[in-house]
């Protein structure tokens, strides 16, 4: 099979080396990963895959300063001699952010000397690289490049952040897009004001193994009293997923049943149609399903868990016809497909569900970065836009779904195969950097008008999640500093 090889820098930490063993060869016409075998061995990082075609690689990287990150490389074709790593990220981030800038300023984007000043400023870092390659001075002066690349494609995103939300708020003054978070029971005494401050929704996470633990043995308490506290404030509900496909979001006794299909339809159809019924006209937005794409549960395959998620749909479609649904895309860069077992990368998921024919009326993508193995390996504001934009050209709205840890330690209330720090950082793990990347992250989604609007996974630490810290109030009660940075996003762009 061909090989693909990098020169890495001597004596990396090891963190940065071991995750260097994530890397993947792209193919496909939507650039996601393929099947990838990673070996390092004496200083060189191998890649070795099945395709044959010229493409980028997706490499994980530790910038200095800045935070650990999958970098993509320009497009490599395969060849015996050695690729300098470091140079190749370096060439790669500045090939990107000089492409996002040329197409923004064609549709109209003002150009931005900061931008420009510091893409020269990369340019020059990177031909000095190369003067010097192979010699370790060249790492050094490729890793200042790419933190002069990473600079500019955040200032890149401020630019054009700013004059989207200029045209759309003279065209519609404040927007009207959902801003929601989730709740699995009312929030502490207290909190009222500032969530109702701070959002207009609340996503009540009806998961079938939440709900309905033991068959025909519901718990209902905890979502009747989440959803009439968010409709007495005069909140939107949003609930679901409903289906969570993932390892730990079906119930024990649908593991029980094996690969047997007919019955897990069966028992699946009728969970979404009984709390259809006893919710139908408290709840605006459904989310039917979760992890489909990424997971293999029960051995059923990937074709299988498409035809389950139109199943469930259609028996809520059965209950009210005019329910307003969306199917969720987990993983949305396709980390996954890095292991051979499976065939279907994110966007070709949702597209064959939308193909189908199906009323949907969404795509919930699911953006949460910085722990695993449900969350994604971090990526920049960059590449979050281009990835956005590629979901965008599907035609339907999205909703986006945000978390990022505040910490690394165990989080009793969290899954427990869940690990912060595991799929890189912005920056740190910290409630600083947590503030920091929410209000970034959130407000690149709002300005998309193809988003119609995002859902920070959940609201407490001290309750069960899914995500270790990922919450904005802490295990002691106090407000973490990312709700303070979101209800003033709130108050800047949203009714």
């Amino acid at each position: 099979m061909p090989t693909m090889s990098f020169r890495v820098p001597a004596n990396l930490p090891e963190p940065v080396a071991h995750d260097l063993l994530r890397s993947s060869i792209a193919g496909g016409h939507d650039r996601a990963p393929t099947p990838t075998q990673c070996e390092l061995r004496s200083d060189h990082l191998f890649l070795t895959c099945e395709i044959n075609d010229n493409g980028p690689s997706y490499i994980p990287w530790e910038i200095t300063g800045r935070g650990r990150f999958v970098i993509t490389t320009t497009t490599l074709m395969f060849r015996e001699r050695p690729y300098d790593l470091v140079v190749e990220l370096a060439r790669g981030k500045i090939n990107q952010v000089r492409n996002q800038y040329a197409d923004w300023l064609g549709g109209g984007l003002y150009a931005a000397s900061e931008v420009e000043q510091r893409i020269r400023q990369a340019t020059r870092l990177l031909g000095e690289a190369l003067i010097e390659s192979p010699r370790p001075e060249a790492d050094r002066l490729a890793n200042q490049s790419l933190v002069c690349s990473l600079d500019a494609g955040n200032l890149l995103i401020r630019a054009y952040q700013d004059q989207i939300f200029r045209l759309r708020h003279h065209r519609q003054g404040k927007l009207d897009s959902v801003f929601g978070c989730g709740i699995r029971m009312p929030p502490a005494r207290g909190l009222d004001d500032a969530f109702r401050l701070t959002f207009n929704t609340a996503n009540v996470p009806l998961t079938w193994r939440l709900i309905e633990p033991s068959e025909s043995g519901y718990r209902w308490e905890e979502a009747d009293a989440a959803i009439d506290w968010a409709i007495e404030r005069n909140l939107q509900v949003h609930a679901g997923p409903l289906i969570d496909f993932s390892p730990h979001g079906l119930p024990d006794f649908a593991h029980r049943l094996g690969n047997d299909q007919v019955t897990l339809k069966s028992l699946m159809c009728d969970y979404v149609e009984t709390v259809v019924n006893r919710y139908r006209g408290k709840v605006t937005r459904w989310s039917i399903s979760s992890g489909a794409n990424g997971t293999i549960p029960l051995g059923v395959t990937e074709e299988d868990l498409i035809r389950l998620t139109a199943m469930a749909a259609d028996a809520a479609w059965q209950i009210d016809p005019n329910l307003q649904l969306t199917f969720g895309v987990s993983a949305p860069w396709g980390d996954y497909l890095s292991d051979p077992s499976y065939q279907y990368s994110p966007f070709v998921y949702a597209d064959t569900l939308l193909r189908a024919g199906l009323p949907f009326s969404g795509i919930d993508v699911e953006l949460f970065l910085g722990s695993s193995p449900r969350g994604s390996y971090c990526r920049d504001l960059v590449e979050t836009s281009r990835l956005l934009d590629l979901f965008g050209l599907l035609g339907v709205p999205l909703h986006v779904g945000l978390a990022y840890p505040s910490g690394i330690s165990p989080d009793a209330f969290a899954d427990p195969m869940e690990r912060s720090d595991q799929s890189g950082f912005d920056r740190e793990i910290s409630s600083t950097a947590q503030a920091e990347w929410a209000e970034a992250f959130a407000t690149l989604v709002l300005c998309k008008s193809f988003v119609a609007g995002l859902n920070w996974n959940h609201l407490a630490d001290g309750e069960s999640h899914r995500f270790p810290y990922a919450g904005l109030i802490g295990l002691n009660g106090d407000v973490k500093p990312a709700f303070d940075r979101l209800r003033t996003i709130r108050e800047k762009h949203l009714q």
